[in-house]
Order: C-alpha cells, then sequence, then structure tokens
C-alpha cells in the first residue's frame, strides 16, 4: 500500500508540473501571438510609407527632370539647342512606338 501511495504523490507531482508547464507553454503562444499580431501591423505601416515615399520619389525626379528642361530652355542659345534635340529625339521615338503599335494592331485585326 506505501508503494501504491509513493507512485500516486509521484504522479500527482509529475501531473501538476507538466500542467505548469502547459500553462507556461500556452502563456508564451499567446504572448507570441500577439507579437506577431503586432508585427504584422508595423510591417503594413512599413509599406505603405515605403509606397508613399516611392510616389514622391517619382514625382520629386519628374519636377527635377522638369526643371532641368526649363534651365536648358532659358539658358544659352546651345543649351536650347540641345534641348530642343532631346525632344525632337523623343518625339521621334513616341512616333516609332505609335507606327509599331498601329502595325501590331493592324496584324490583330487580319
Amino acid at each position: 500500500m506505501n508503494k501504491y501511495i509513493g507512485f500516486m504523490d509521484n504522479y500527482i507531482k509529475t501531473m501538476a508540473l507538466l500542467e505548469e508547464k502547459i500553462i507556461l507553454l500556452l502563456n508564451k503562444l499567446k504572448e507570441n501571438h500577439l507579437n506577431i499580431e503586432r508585427l504584422v501591423k508595423a510591417n503594413e505601416d512599413l509599406i505603405n510609407i515605403e509606397h508613399k515615399l516611392k510616389i514622391k520619389i517619382t514625382n520629386l525626379e519628374n519636377q527635377n527632370h522638369s526643371l532641368v528642361i526649363a534651365s536648358n530652355l532659358s539658358g544659352t542659345s546651345e543649351n536650347k539647342t540641345l534641348a530642343r534635340q532631346k525632344i525632337n529625339k523623343i518625339i521621334k521615338e513616341v512616333d516609332i512606338c505609335i507606327s509599331k503599335l498601329s502595325e501590331v494592331k493592324n496584324e490583330e485585326a487580319l
């Protein structure tokens, strides 16, 4: 009978220890889950900030490009000639693209 009581005492202690460890693990799991939710939210916020910054950079690059063109046009006649040449080159490239798109559209229509 003493062995049985000793066995039960060990069993109860072991079960109590297991219960404590399970509770600790569940608390840690809950804490980890909350941390994950917080990090996901922070990541989403950073993605939004990155997107806004990319838009700002693009806008600034466009403004800079416009300012360079305006500066070239208001500068010396040599700069004006260079700017006109660049504009004419861009216009020719656009015309070529439009022509190629028209050809593709015509081929698709056939």
